[in-house]
C-alpha cells in the first residue's frame, strides 16, 4: 500500500484576503521592476517541500518495519511517530534489542540478532579459560600431574589465586598444573593469552626472590611431560633467575633444537624483593607473539610492548593444539620456594562479531552501568568491533551486554531523528511490544511540523 501525504492545514478568510493582497502587490512590483530593466538577470525559483510516502509496511514479531520514501523536494528528518485507533494513541519509539542482564563479554565473541524480538544471544563464547584458581578446578587442570624432581612440593588455592611450592632434590625441580585436554590452537588465529605471575619471598633469605634461583612460568607445548622443559616444542612467559649479577627477568622464551628468548624487564638483588609481573600475549600471525608487559600490577600504561619472531616459534605453530602449564621451576634444595598466580585468560580474539543486522543499524557494546563502551553502524549484515586497544588498557572480560539499535544513534544524534534526503527511501522499525492487535493509524511526523498518514494492522 503505497500512500502520499502532505500537510494539511486550514486557513481563515481573513488570512486568505491578507494573502491576495500580498500576492497582487508582490506581482505588481515585479512587473514594475522588469519592465524598467532593473531585474535584468531574473529567474524564477520554487522553494523545496516536504512529500513523504509510505511504500509498504512488515509486522514481525513485536516490530513493525515501515518502508518511507521521501519523495519530495527537500530533506526530511522523522522524529516521532503514532498509533491511533478509537481515541487512543500510542508514541512509537524505533526499536532497540532488550538488555536483560550484564554478562560478561569475551574477545572472539559471536552474537547473533533475532530478528523478530531483537534480543542479542551469543552463538559463540571467545572464552576458553577464565581462572583466578580459588579453587580447584579438575574438570580443566591436572594438578598431580607436573612433578619432577621435587624433594618437597604442594598446590594450593586460596581466595588469593593459585599457589605453587617446590623443593629441588638435587638439580631443578619442577611442580605444577597442566590442562587435561589441549586447549590452545594455534593453526586457528588469533588467540589472546594474559597470565598474572609472581615470585614470592617465602622462605626466601632476606626477602631477596629476585635474586633466588627459581622461575614461575606458563609454557605452551602440545606435549604431555612431568618437567614441561622437555616437551619441546615449547613457547613460554616466565620470570627468570639470572646470574652474574643476580637478578629477575621477565622473559619470553621460545624452545626446539635450539631456545631463544626476549627480556622484556629485570627485577634487580634487593631485599624483601617478589617480583611480579603482567603478559597479554597476542597471537594472530604465524610465527609471531605480540605482547605488551606490566611490572607489578596492571594498573596504567605497558611497561613494555613489541612483537617478537624467533625461529622456534614456528615450531610451535605448526605442532598442533596445546596444552598449557603453569609451574614454579626451581633449584632450591634448602628449603621450599613459592610462586603465585593470580589469573590466567585464554579467549580466541580481540574482536567481538554480530550478526543478523541491517544496513544502517547500530551495534553497541554497553558496561553495566549503560555507558556506551563501543560503538559501530552497519554496513552489511555483520558488524565486527576491534577491543584490542580497550584489552591493553582496561582487560577482558567487558560485564555489559551487546546492543542492537535500529537506526544511526549518530544520525539520531546529530538531525534529531530519521532523515531522508529526495528519492531516498528508509526502513523504520518500531517497537509494537506492548501495543494491543488491531487497526490503527499511523502518523509519521517531521521535525518541521509535516505528517504523513496511513491505515496499518497490527
Amino acid at each position: 500500500m503505497r500512500r502520499r501525504c502532505s500537510r494539511s492545514r486550514a486557513i481563515s478568510p481573513v488570512v486568505a484576503e491578507l494573502l491576495i493582497i500580498a500576492i497582487v502587490l508582490a506581482a505588481t512590483l515585479v512587473t514594475y521592476f522588469w519592465l524598467t530593466g532593473a531585474l535584468g538577470g531574473y529567474t524564477s525559483t520554487s522553494s523545496a517541500v516536504e512529500v513523504l510516502q509510505i511504500e509498504s509496511y512488515v509486522v514481525e514479531g513485536t516490530t513493525i518495519t515501515v518502508y518511507v520514501r521521501n519523495v519530495g523536494s527537500a530533506t526530511a528528518t522523522i522524529d516521532a511517530a503514532y498509533l491511533e485507533s478509537h481515541g487512543n494513541t500510542y508514541k512509537l519509539e524505533q526499536a532497540t534489542s532488550p538488555c536483560q542482564s550484564a554478562v560478561d563479554i569475551w574477545g572472539g565473541d559471536e552474537w547473533a540478532v533475532d530478528p523478530t524480538t531483537l534480543e542479542t544471544t551469543r552463538t559463540k563464547s571467545g572464552k576458553i579459560i577464565y581462572d583466578t584458581f580459588i579453587s580447584q578446578n579438575p574438570s580443566m587442570w591436572d594438578d598431580t600431574y607436573v612433578d619432577y624432581n621435587n624433594d618437597w612440593s604442594a598446590v594450593y588455592y586460596d581466595p588469593d589465586g593459585l599457589k605453587l611450592l617446590s623443593r629441588s632434590a638435587d638439580g631443578w625441580a619442577v611442580r605444577g598444573l597442566i590442562t587435561q585436554q589441549r586447549v590452545v590452537d594455534l593453526s586457528n588465529l588469533p588467540v589472546v593469552i594474559e597470565v598474572d605471575l609472581q615470585k614470592t619471598n617465602y622462605h626466601v633469605p632476606d626477602g631477596d626472590a629476585a635474586a633466588s634461583p627459581f622461575a614461575a612460568c606458563l609454557y605452551l607445548s602440545s606435549s604431555r611431560k612431568q618437567n614441561p622443559y622437555y616437551a619441546t616444542p615449547w613457547f613460554a612467559a616466565k620470570l627468570y633467575p639470572r646470574y652474574p649479577p643476580s637478578r629477575t627477568e621477565a622473559q619470553l622464551v621460545a624452545r626446539s633444537t635450539t631456545i631463544d628468548l626476549q627480556t622484556l624487564y629485570t627485577w634487580d638483588s634487593a631485599p624483601n624483593s617478589q617480583p611480579r609481573g603482567v603478559f597479554l600475549l597476542v597471537f594472530d600471525e604465524q610465527g609471531k607473539v605480540r605482547y605488551w608487559f606490566w611490572e607489578g600490577d596492571r594498573s596504567g600504561a605497558p611497561d613494555e610492548s613489541g612483537e617478537w619472531s624467533p625461529s622456534q616459534l614456528s615450531d610451535v605453530y605448526s605442532s598442533g593444539p596445546l596444552y598449557l602449564y603453569l609451574t614454579i621451576d626451581n633449584r632450591v634444595t634448602a628449603s621450599s620456594r613459592k610462586v603465585h598466580v593470580r589469573y590466567l585468560q585464554v579467549y580466541s580474539g580481540y574482536s567481538v562479531t554480530v550478526s543478523g543486522v541491517k544496513p544502517g543499524w547500530t551495534v553497541q557494546l554497553v558496561d553495566q552501568s549503560n555507558t556506551v563502551l563501543f560503538e559501530e553502524v552497519a554496513t552489511d549484515s555483520t558488524v565486527t568491533i576491534d577491543l584490542l586497544d580497550y584489552i591493553v588498557s582496561h582487560g577482558m572480560p567487558i560485564r555489559g551486554c551487546v546492543k542492537v539499535l535500529t537506526y544511526s544513534a549518530e544520525e539520531h544524534r546529530e538531525y534529531g531523528g530519521t532523515t531522508l534526503s529526495p528519492g531516498e527511501m528508509k526502513a523504520l522499525v518500531f517497537s509494537i511490544r506492548d501495543i494491543p492487535r488491531g487497526e490503527y493509524v499511523l502518523k509519521l511526523t517531521t521535525k518541521s511540523g509535516y505528517q504523513c498518514v496511513s491505515n496499518v494492522v497490527i
